[in-house]
C-alpha cells in the first residue's frame, strides 16, 4: 500500500485527537491529482514552494539566529524572546504551546515533508506510465527535479531534527514508519542529490530546471547546485566539534570542488517566493524595529567592542565607551549601518542590544532585494562554496590550498584585509570569520549550525566574538509533538539545564 505520508499521519493524528482542532497543514491531494505530463510539473512546482517556505521563511530563520546570536530580537514574534532569552532555556515541545513557538519546528517539519511526499507522488505517477514525451529527456528531467527536491529536503531534516523519516515511493506504509538518525538521512540525502546530478548529465543540453522562481538553470549550474548543497550537508550535520571529526572531508572537497561558480538567489514574488530577509535587514520593507546584528559580530570586526552588550540597568555593568565599532574590515561600512538608539525594552533583555543592523541589501545591488517583493534572495553564495572547499583543503592538511582559497576570496575582495599565512590556526580563524561575516544572511540558520560545530558551548556571560553556541541553547530541534502522537510515542525536547549540549533528549 502506497500513501502521501504526511496525509496518512494527519488522518490518524486527527482520528485521535479531534478536540486538540489540529488542521491538516498539508493538501492532501495525493498522487490520484497526477493524470497528465503537464501535471508532473504542477506537483513539483509545490513541492519546491514548499520546501523554499519550510526552510527559508521567517520559521525556524529567526528564532534559530537570535539562539545562534546571529541577531539580537526581543519580540514574542517567530518565537524570538523565549529562543533569544539569556541563560538559554530548553526548547519546549509540547502541542499546548502557542503555534508562533511550535512553528519553528513544525513549519520545516511538515513543509519538508510535504515536498517529499510530493516528489514520491511523481516517482508513483511515472511507474504508472504518466508521462511528457514517453521516457524521453522531459520525463528524465522530472525525474532529476524530483531526486533534487527529495535531497534537499532530507538534507535540511538531517541538519534540523535528531531523527526522520526516510519514507520513498516504495515505502509500504501498511508497515510501522521507522525514523532514521540525522547521520543516516544526512547520506541518503546526498545520494539523493548525485542522483540529480547524474540524471541532468545523461540529458546534457536539452536539460533545463526551473522550478526556482526567477532561475533557469543549465545542466552545469544544476549539477553545481547538487554539488554544493552536498557539500554543506556533509559539513554542518555535527552537533558539537566532536562530531565534526567525523566529517569525510574527502568527500567534501570533491563535492565543492564542482560546486557553485554563480550565487544561487530565487526571486522574491511577493506571494510564495519569500523569506525572512525583511526582519534581519535594514530598511527591507519592516522598517528599523526589526533585528540587531549580535554584538558578537560586532566584537569579531571590532575586539574592543565586548561580545556581549553591556546589561547596565539589570546588571549594573558599565555602559559602552565608543557605541560606533572600528574595523580595518570594510564590510563594518559597506555591509551594516550603525544606529545611535537602541529602542528594544530593557525588561526583555539588553543582551539582544546592538547599534547595527544588517545593510548589505542596499549597498550591494547584486547581493538581495527585500526578501519580500523584489530582488534576489540569497541562498548559497559562490563565496559560501569556496570556503567549503577552503575548510575541505584545511582539514585534510593542505595549507597552501586553503590559504590561497582564502587570500584570494572575499577576505581581501571585499573586506580588504591582510592576507593570511599558511598555519592551520590562522586559517581555520579566517573561515570562521568569513562565515559569519561574509555568509551573514545568506544561508539558512547558517550561524547557529556552525557554532555548534566549530566550538565548544560557551557560558552566556562570558561569550567570545565566534566561540560556540551558549551552554543550554537547543543544538537541534525534537520531532513536533503532533507528530509524535501519531506514532504513539512520548515527546520530549533539547536544550535547558537539563541538557546543556542541547543534544540530549529531556522528556
Amino acid at each position: 500500500m502506497k500513501f502521501k505520508y504526511h496525509f496518512l499521519a494527519f488522518m490518524l493524528l486527527f482520528s485521535g485527537c479531534e478536540q486538540l482542532d489540529i488542521e491538516n497543514p498539508n493538501n492532501p491531494d495525493g498522487a490520484g491529482v497526477i493524470v497528465s505530463g503537464a501535471d508532473l510539473s504542477k506537483v513539483l512546482d509545490q513541492a519546491y514552494v514548499d520546501w523554499w517556505q519550510a526552510v527559508h521563511g521567517v520559521y525556524p530563520n529567526i528564532a534559530l539566529a537570535v539562539t545562534g546570536d546571529a541577531y539580537g530580537m526581543p519580540w514574542d514574534d517567530f518565537g524570538a524572546f523565549r529562543m533569544g532569552k539569556e541563560p538559554r532555556e530548553a526548547y519546549n515541545n509540547r502541542l499546548t504551546e502557542p503555534t508562533l513557538y511550535r512553528d519553528i519546528a513544525e513549519v520545516p517539519w511538515y513543509g519538508c515533508l510535504a515536498a517529499v511526499s510530493a516528489a514520491n507522488d511523481v516517482f508513483l505517477a511515472l511507474e504508472r506510465g504518466v508521462s511528457i514525451d514517453k521516457g524521453g529527456n522531459q520525463d528524465k528531467s522530472v525525474q532529476a527535479a524530483a531526486h533534487f527536491i527529495r535531497g534537499l529536503s532530507w538534507g535540511y531534516l538531517a541538519l534540523l531534527f535528531d531523527e526522520t523519516p526516510l519514507v520513498d515511493e516504495n515505502t509500504d506504509l501498511s508497515d510501522p514508519i521507522v525514523f532514521a538518525s540525522y547521520q543516516e538521512a544526512v547520506n541518503i540525502a546526498v545520494a539523493e542529490l548525485e542522483m540529480a546530478a547524474d540524471i541532468a548529465e545523461t540529458i546534457g543540453f536539452d536539460f533545463v530546471h526551473q522550478y526556482f522562481h526567477g532561475v533557469v538553470l543549465d545542466q552545469t549550474a544544476f549539477a553545481e547546485l547538487c554539488h554544493a548543497y552536498a557539500a554543506r550537508f556533509l559539513v554542518q550535520w555535527p552537533r558539537t566539534p566532536l562530531e565534526s571529526l567525523q566529517v569525510n572531508w574527502a568527500t567534501v572537497l570533491q563535492h565543492a570542488e564542482q560546486g557553485l561558480t554563480f550565487n544561487f538567489a530565487p526571486i522574491a514574488d511577493g506571494e510564495a517566493w519569500t523569506s525572512y530577509h525583511p526582519y534581519v535587514f535594514n530598511d527591507a520593507g519592516e522598517g528599523p524595529f526589526w533585528a540587531r546584528v549580535d554584538q558578537r559580530l560586532i566584537a569579531a570586526m571590532d575586539p574592543s567592542q565586548p561580545a556581549r552588550y553591556p546589561e547596565v540597568q539589570a546588571l549594573g555593568e558599565l555602559p559602552l565607551t565608543e557605541t560606533e565599532a572600528q574595523s580595518a574590515d570594510l564590510r563594518l561600512e559597506s555591509d551594516f549601518i550603525f544606529l545611535p538608539a537602541n529602542i528594544f525594552p530593557v525588561e526583555r533583555g539588553e543582551w539582544h542590544y546592538s547599534h547595527y543592523q544588517h545593510n548589505r541589501n542596499l549597498t550591494d545591488i547584486d547581493f538581495a532585494g527585500d526578501g519580500q517583493t523584489e530582488g534576489p534572495m540569497p541562498a548559497f553564495r559562490l563565496a559560501d562554496c569556496d570556503l567549503l572547499r577552503a575548510e575541505a583543503q584545511l582539514r585534510l592538511g593542505n595549507l597552501n590550498a586553503a590559504t590561497e582559497i582564502i587570500n584570494s576570496g572575499t577576505r581581501t575582495t571585499r573586506g580588504g584585509l591582510s592576507p593570511i599565512v599558511p598555519e592551520a590556526a590562522a586559517i581555520e580563524a579566517a573561515i570562521i570569520y568569513e562565515r559569519a561575516i561574509e555568509l551573514l544572511g545568506t544561508a539558512p540558520m547558517g550561524l547557529w549550525l556552525d557554532r555548534r560545530r566549530l566550538r565548544e558551548r560557551e557560558d552566556y556571560l562570558e561569550v567570545s566574538p565566534l566561540g560556540g553556541l551558549q551552554l543550554f541553547t537547543p543544538a537541534q530541534l525534537p520531532v513536533p509533538e503532533k507528530e509524535l502522537r501519531v506514532h504513539g510515542l512520548p515527546p520530549y525536547s533539547f536544550g535547558g539545564e537539563k541538557d546543556p549540549e542541547g543534544i540530549e533528549r529531556v522528556y
